[in-house]
């Protein structure tokens, strides 16, 4: 056996198993979010590249003991698909990791077969050109062997890391006595919420009347302007008051954004949010969210934490793969993936975006129930795809689509308003209701999933405008205020009330009223 060989079983290992490639993101989201440790997610990863590797060398030695003709249409074939695996390679680090588009992986599931097609048509009516063609692809996979010289040692790198102290408490633990009589902020995020489709132009049969009876008696911002496309930029905007681009982490989770301003990366300080304020103000302050890794860059000011992941983070994790797994039951994950992709399997995304809401919903009532607990925001994962509600039984269930998942919001507005209501602290707790963005068509249209009730509520338009509602407890009317507001004034108005300068409606009217004019 000659090294080429070797050396192109390396290489077509690496264009076969892209699933190593966000380990090396630019800005470390996938660990940043994820967290350490990952050591049984990467040696699973290690071990499938090993066995492709030998695979892939096994198929090239056993390539040479055919007939000629054969021979030449299985290389054409194996070139062909190594040529579209480099370029859905391509399309993976330039696509899905810098614009965050993930529907590359059907386009490549249908296309293959295609390509062997034609790669074996090729071969069999063009001979003469085949035969330099395959050459060259095959001396590209050797010479993108040598890649793994830096590849493997950083995987094992990562693999060997572990998370430092202060970040591997998950959460707090809330102390101080109880007091009822101060001011309270309950501060609600549904992620992905939409003001069009909540309040303006709800689709046909859609009824909310928790946010409509809600909206009835506050604030509301009908005209508010996003301040970003992605959760993980938004809401730490919020807390920081800065409005975030661009951020990276460390493998430890030391997160870090871009100052325009400045030009510079600046540190992301915990003291400087929102929960910091709280802390120097006297306020104990509560997080209930998912996908965020709150826990971790606001651990120095919160007293209680509880944070779902609520998606998959790490690559292999979207095959089965897990941390708790051994390496060798991880390595398992990607064949089966790659099984299901050919017989038409689909992933059930849906049950896992159930879990993290149940999740997250198992601990709101502590939180509100808890008047030590001055500050609280709740993160909660609706209406945010996939589809888990069925809004004609109101019950969770894997499956419906957006507007099925704005019923589950709705509902869920009703079961924390009633929780609220019922806490001892109901008479001094100030609510806000808000979400980070709106519902992003152009993310979720070309998605497999993507129903005709969902193409006809929305007409195919994309309406940018999140939701803020500001309650005043006993507050009995409303106010809308149309003026295009940025949505940083979220920020605002909660540090405000943090600093006591906010306290009741007519605190807020002063507070707005040269932003109006």
């Amino acid at each position: 056996m000659k090294m080429r060989t070797v050396l192109e079983g390396i290489g077509a290992s690496l264009l076969l198993f892209p699933y190593y490639v966000p380990f090396f993101h630019p800005q470390n989201h996938p660990i940043y979010h994820h967290g350490l440790p990952i050591t049984n997610l990467i040696g699973g990863l290690l071990v499938d590249l090993l066995c492709a590797a030998i695979l892939v060398i096994g198929l090239l030695v056993a390539i040479q003991y055919l007939r000629p003709p054969v021979q030449r249409i299985v290389e054409a074939m194996f070139a062909g698909l190594m040529l579209w695996s480099a370029v859905s390679l391509a399309f993976h680090v330039l696509i899905d990791l810098l614009f965050r588009i993930t529907y590359w992986g059907h386009i490549w599931e249908r296309s293959v077969v295609v390509i062997l097609a034609s790669s074996a048509a090729i071969a069999y009516f063009l001979p003469r050109p085949t035969k330099p063609a395959v050459g060259a692809i095959r001396l590209m996979l050797a010479g993108l062997a040598f890649s793994a010289l830096w590849i493997v040692p950083q995987l094992i790198h990562l693999a060997l890391l572990r998370p430092p102290a202060q970040h591997a408490a998950f959460a707090f633990e809330a102390a101080g006595s109880h007091d009822s009589s101060k001011q309270r902020i309950v501060w609600i995020l549904f992620d992905e919420l939409s003001y069009d489709q909540t309040f303006d132009h709800p689709a046909l049969g859609i009824e909310l009347p928790n946010f409509d009876r809600l909206r009835a008696g506050s604030v509301s911002f009908s005209k508010l302007k996003p301040i970003g496309y992605t959760t993980d930029r938004i809401i730490p905007s919020l807390f920081l008051g800065v409005r975030i681009d661009k951020f990276r982490s460390t493998n430890e989770g030391q997160l870090s954004y871009w100052d325009e301003a400045q030009r510079n990366w600046l540190a992301y300080d915990p003291n400087a949010t929102l929960f910091g304020l709280a802390r120097r103000s006297g306020w104990k302050s509560a997080v209930d969210g998912w996908y965020n890794p709150y826990c971790g860059i606001l651990a120095p000011t919160l007293d209680f934490c509880y944070r779902d992941p609520g998606i998959v983070l790490v690559p292999i994790e979207e095959y089965g793969a897990s941390e708790d797994l051994s390496p060798l039951a991880n390595a398992v994950a990607v064949p089966n993936e790659i099984q299901a992709a050919l017989t038409g399997r689909t992933k059930n995304t849906a049950a896992e975006h159930m879990r993290a809401y149940l999740n997250i919903m198992a601990h709101t009532q502590a939180i509100i129930d808890d008047s030590r607990l001055r500050f609280a925001f709740l993160h909660i994962p609706a209406p945010h795809p996939p589809g888990i509600y069925d809004r004609r039984s109101h019950s969770l269930r894997p499956g419906g689509n957006y507007l099925d998942n704005l019923v589950l919001a709705d509902d869920t507005l009703g079961v924390l308003m009633r929780e609220i209501d019922a806490s001892p602290s109901a008479s001094q707790t100030t609510v806000i209701v808000s979400s980070d963005h709106s519902w992003r068509i152009p993310m979720w249209r070309p998605a497999a999933d993507w129903s005709a009730e969902e193409e006809r509520a929305s007409a195919g338009k994309f309406d940018d405008r999140p939701v803020l509602l500001v309650h005043f407890p006993d507050r009995k009317t409303g106010e809308e205020i149309h003026a295009g507001l940025s949505e940083m004034l979220e920020h605002d108005i909660i540090a405000g009330m943090l600093r006591g300068q906010i306290n009741n409606q007519e605190d807020l009217d002063a507070f707005l009223s040269p932003r109006l004019h």
